[in-house]
């Protein structure tokens, strides 16, 4: 013992771990032997260690130790020194690098390949002969292009057959799906994914008219499900199988609910099996069910469109079951669009053709280039001409390869969709050589025109819901890829508008005069009201059908996204020449102008009587109709501000006829418009949002709502998350302190960055009010007269003008774009600035023209003086030429309003020229690269189009809030907490708010809600930490004689139990005087 206590303080001494082992002994033992020795103590020394530590744990604490303790290591050392090894040798690096360093050596030592998992046993020589062979295998198998896994055909015909039978007794919930899962994995197999369809389109197309239908069609499944050799009994096994079938038919089971049930199985195997959609879009053989059915139509002869399964399917459109279930429907048009979507890829490819062709090849005068693309047609295509908008979006994508023997479909396991030819098993190691490296497309299905415009009946169909309606003008849109398709589409839509148009006519004929003999809306009953309430209502119809139109020829669009200016320059002929020949011959129609006469006829008698708006929502879709109409115009092209500008309240109207319409009928029915639109501010996302273009009609209300709405929307374009705006700034320096923070900040930092204030050497934490206050104290420091930027006007000394000499000020440029974002993020928060600016300003924001009226309030004598030029002969008494002259800090300088302007004299007969240069100079010119700065910033977060629909009256109420308080609107829209309004306090209160002038009703408006001014529309939209919180006083049970409290994030103010009135009225004073400043109660 006293030898291994000496042996183990000399291997401390020496750094090395102790043993209980003699050292002769180790030292006779051979070094792998002697090392594998001295791990293993050590491996069972640490156990001890931590299983007397576990012990020792457990005792102390009295809860003994749980085997989830066991952490690896222990885990590890607690093994067979054999099975430690086999389950070391079987980690990774990344496991090993988790283990103590001891262990991890220890595997390490093992030498074994850490990607091999198998054979702990094998020898190394082994092992290193079946890791090479690996390598090898996996370095041939990457040269080599993946396979396509060959699937077994389970299932044969009959067994498909007796699968379908299912679909004629009800399913509900695990059976229904354990059903589609079945179906779904069979379907794996090529040629048990065509049974399998060609199966379902024929219980489709023979169950979808009676029950005696249906019976029909299961005995023929029972028949298929026979097996060959019984083909002798035929006759008796129908019988029999009738019968049985006679026997198992509950009441439950319909046509509807086959048709429900196979519909939804299809969907099913559309969604999740990818070869679905590419059978239904090439050709295959007809089965025999589509042929029969084909032959009692009398057509023995097959046709090429019979072979595409995808006609199959649109036939189902014309069941009137089907067309009048709206399950049945959504499944439908679930399923088309679903089956039609790589259709789109005919879009993609002939948009990519032609940019090729572009770039090799510019187009000539006589579209040589664009005829080359053109010719080539296949087979596939119909007989005649395509359509203008067919050759120009949907070039024939068949010419682009050569034609390959058997059918393309979509293969999933090529890249990006590629389409591979699918033939027979045997065919396929063939295909893998040169004809493999040639690129496939999906060649156009073969659609009769018949099919094409079933789909457009499915727009005019009793049943339509939202998504029905969604998935619809998918299908066509990815439909109208088909040669010719486009077309005929645009044919049938127009010929549902009219007939929808006659109808709706007549039904408002009776309308009218019902309305103009009701006294309000209640009265107006009876069938000819009853004819617009449903959503199944012609007018819905009509809604739905110009929707598509709309969708289908709009020139803007191309597959959802917005044409490049290129696009439109290059396809303006082609896409303008189809536009006018399918939407105008509709538009004016002599069936829709009297549409739309009898449609203001009717708005005009529910403007006349009262209480009647709720007549005007329902024949909301009607108007939505209108509008639809005149989205297609030209004025939908046109930019905001020079609509806004070209038709203001003294232009005359357009020329154009739609035009013409649109503004004669929004001017006259715009009180109903703004009505609806307040009723539903959703409308302006939608059609109603065409109402800007004629920004007048709205009401100031409804604008402010829109541009809200619209300046925070995400849009189509990517918004990263930008970080907050932690401003730290001193009071009397917050102008130029948060100058410098924001100076290097790009306008999406400043625009989307939420704010967080805190005043220096001041409590209170930012939820809102403390923003406001900076809000306002920032926007007096902007005209602080130190900084040279802003100069009051004449008339109103709370008013301001940019300064002319700002430039005295190094940095005067970079500070008025400041002050432009500053105010733009105002409006984008929705506060309300305690600034004014000129009225030219204002226009110059707006994009419009000043006039000599704006120079009223700045010079008022030079105003008079121009005036007096318009009103008088000025022959012989003027000597001005078309020149101003300035002085700059005593530097003289004479400045040209034209061309040579100093040496062209003022005349009688161009007086009006020179007064309207001179007021342009004087109130924006002079200014000009101020006000671009200025306008630079503002536009960083506002677009000058979206800002456009106000004037500028109504502008100046956006940025500064409603100048005046209304204490009655104030009192209206106030809350108490532990008060009453016939509390002897409020009372009080409200008396002493009314005793005080309009400066101290700011102020103690200031002191409680952080800001002097109101919302836009008065104090029912104050805003607080969580949004709208009205103002609202709540009792202070603390000394009487403390002065009042508030927290401005809240709009709260605590107001203790004074015994008197005129107590009252000097501490809310001293209060409201004293701490409006600061944010010590924020």
């Amino acid at each position: 013992m006293n030898e291994v206590a000496l042996q183990r303080s000399q291997a401390v001494a020496a750094g090395e771990a102790p043993s209980d082992i003699s050292r002769e002994f180790l030292e006779a033992l051979p070094p792998d032997i002697r090392e594998e020795l001295l791990q293993q103590e050590a491996q069972d020394r640490r156990r001890r260690e931590r299983e007397e530590e576990r012990r020792r744990r457990a005792a102390e604490t009295g809860v003994p130790a749980r085997a989830e303790e066991m952490d690896p290591a222990s885990f590890l050392a607690s093994l067979d020194p054999g099975l430690r090894q086999a389950v070391l040798m079987e980690q990774d690096e990344e496991v090993l690098n988790q283990l103590p360093q001891a262990i991890a050596a220890e595997a390490r030592a093992l030498g074994v390949d850490r990607g091999y998992r198998g054979y702990p046993g094998m020898t190394g020589h082994a092992r290193a002969r079946i890791q090479n062979q690996e390598r090898e295998n996996r370095g041939s198998q990457a040269n080599k292009k993946p396979q396509r896994k060959q699937i077994v055909q389970m299932v044969d015909k009959a067994g498909v057959a007796t699968l379908l039978r299912l679909m004629f007794i009800p399913q509900q919930g695990s059976s229904r799906q354990s059903l589609n899962n079945i179906l779904h994995d069979i379907s794996q197999n090529r040629q048990t994914r065509a049974e399998v369809v060609s199966l379902l389109l024929s219980i489709l197309q023979d169950g979808s008219t009676d029950v005696n239908a249906v019976e029909r069609n299961f005995a023929d499944l029972s028949l298929r499900a026979k097996k060959p050799s019984n083909q002798k009994t035929g006759q008796a096994s129908k019988r029999s199988l009738s019968g049985t079938m006679a026997s198992t038919t509950s009441s439950e089971m319909t046509p509807l609910m086959v048709v429900q049930q196979c519909l939804g199985s299809l969907v099913f195997l559309t969604q999740y099996n990818p070869h679905i959609p590419s059978f239904f879009l090439t050709e295959h053989e007809v089965s025999s069910g589509l042929r029969s059915k084909s032959n009692r139509k009398g057509k023995g002869k097959e046709t090429k469109a019979q072979k595409f399964a995808l006609n199959a399917l649109l036939r189902l459109l014309d069941r009137k079951l089907i067309m009048e279930s709206s399950t049945c429907m959504e499944q439908l048009s679930t399923l088309l669009q679903a089956v039609t979507h790589p259709l789109q890829m005919l879009l993609r490819q002939s948009k990519e053709k032609a940019e090729k062709v572009q770039e090799i090849e510019p187009t000539d005068d006589t579209g040589t280039a664009t005829a080359e693309v053109q010719t080539g047609q296949s087979d596939a295509q119909p007989a005649g001409p395509a359509s203008v908008e067919t050759d120009t979006e949907i070039p024939n994508a068949a010419a682009e390869v050569p034609p390959v023997e058997g059918p393309v479909v979509m293969d999933p396991s090529t890249e990006n969709g590629t389409a591979a030819v699918e033939g027979k098993p045997n065919e396929s190691s063939g295909l893998e050589g040169e004809k493999a490296k040639k690129q496939r497309t999906l060649t156009p299905p073969v659609v009769p025109e018949e099919n094409l415009r079933l789909v457009v009946n499915i727009l005019a169909a009793r049943e339509c819901s939202a998504k029905t309606f969604r998935d619809t003008l998918s299908t066509i849109n990815n439909l109208s890829a088909i040669p010719d398709a486009k077309r005929v589409f645009g044919k049938g839509l127009i010929e549902q508008a009219q007939e929808l148009g006659q109808s709706i006519v007549k039904d408002l004929d009776e309308l009218v005069p019902q309305i103009k003999q009701a006294e309000s809306g209640t009265d107006v009953q009876g069938i000819a009201l009853a004819k617009f309430s449903p959503a199944s209502s012609d007018q819905a119809k009509l809604l739905r059908v110009l929707t598509a139109l709309d969708y289908l020829f709009d020139p803007k669009r191309n597959n959802g996204k917005i044409k490049s200016t290129a696009d439109e320059k290059s396809q303006a002929a082609e896409s303008s020449m189809s536009q006018d020949d399918i939407l105008t011959s509709l538009y004016e129609n002599p069936t829709f102008g009297a549409l739309w006469t009898k449609l203001s006829d009717c708005l005009g008698a529910i403007r006349q009587g009262e209480g009647m708006l709720n007549i005007a929502t329902i024949l909301l879709p009607l108007i939505e109709a209108l509008m639809v109409v005149c989205k297609n115009t030209t004025i939908k092209d046109a930019p905001l501000a020079k609509a806004a500008k070209e038709f203001s309240v003294a232009s005359p109207p357009p020329e154009s006829g739609i035009e013409n319409l649109f503004f004669r009928f929004t001017e006259e029915h715009r009180k109903i418009l703004n009505d609806l639109v307040r009723n539903n501010p959703k409308l302006m996302s939608g059609t109603f949002s065409l109402l800007v273009k004629n920004p007048k009609v709205l009401e100031f209300d409804n604008k402010r709502n829109y541009f809200n709405r619209r300046l925070h929307s995400r849009g189509s374009e990517a918004r990263h998350p930008q970080p907050p705006l932690q401003l730290n700034v001193r009071r009397d320096q917050v102008f130029l302190d948060s100058y410098k923070f924001m100076h290097f900040k790009s306008g999406d930092e400043i625009k989307y960055g939420k704010l967080s204030i805190r005043f220096h050497g001041e409590e209170g934490v930012d939820a809102g009010g403390v923003s406001r206050e900076w809000f306002q104290v920032l926007s007096r420091q902007m005209f602080n007269p130190d900084y040279a930027l802003f100069v009051p006007v004449a008339s109103d000394r709370t008013t301001f003008h940019p300064n002319k000499l700002s430039k005295v000020n190094e940095e005067h440029l970079d500070f008025f774009k400041f002050i432009g974002r500053i105010i733009g993020k105002a409006l984008y928060e929705g506060r309300a600035l305690d600034c004014h600016f000129s009225r030219a300003v204002y226009k110059r924001i707006l994009g419009k023209s000043v006039s000599i009226k704006d120079m009223e309030t700045l010079d008022l004598d030079y105003y008079k003086s121009l005036l007096w030029m318009l009103e008088n002969d000025i022959t012989e008494i003027i000597t001005e030429t078309f020149s101003i002259e300035t002085d700059d800090f005593g530097v003289a300088e004479i400045v040209d309003l034209v061309d040579n302007g100093r040496n062209i004299p003022v005349t009688e007969e161009n007086k009006h020229e020179y007064v309207q240069r001179v007021v342009e100079y004087r109130l924006t010119g002079s200014v000009q690269t101020q006000l671009e700065k200025f306008l630079g910033g503002f536009h960083d977060v506002v677009p000058p189009e979206l800002i456009a629909i106000f004037n500028e009256q109504e502008l100046e109420l956006l940025i500064s809030g409603l100048p005046d308080i209304d204490v009655d609107d104030w009192k209206n829209n106030s809350e108490y907490h532990n008060y009453s309004a016939s509390s002897s306090q409020i009372q009080w209160f409200w008396r002493a708010v009314r005793s005080f002038d309009k400066e101290e009703r700011a102020k103690l408006l200031q002191f409680v809600t952080g800001t002097s001014k109101v919302p836009l529309n008065g104090f029912g939209q104050l805003e607080g930490m969580n949004g709208f919180s009205r103002f609202n006083i709540h009792r202070d049970y603390g000394n009487k004689d403390r002065l009042p409290s508030s927290h401005t994030c809240f709009n709260q103010l605590d107001l203790p139990e004074y015994e008197s009135y005129e107590q009252l009225r000097q501490q809310v004073y001293t209060a409201m005087t004293a701490g409006n400043q600061y944010f010590g109660f924020a």
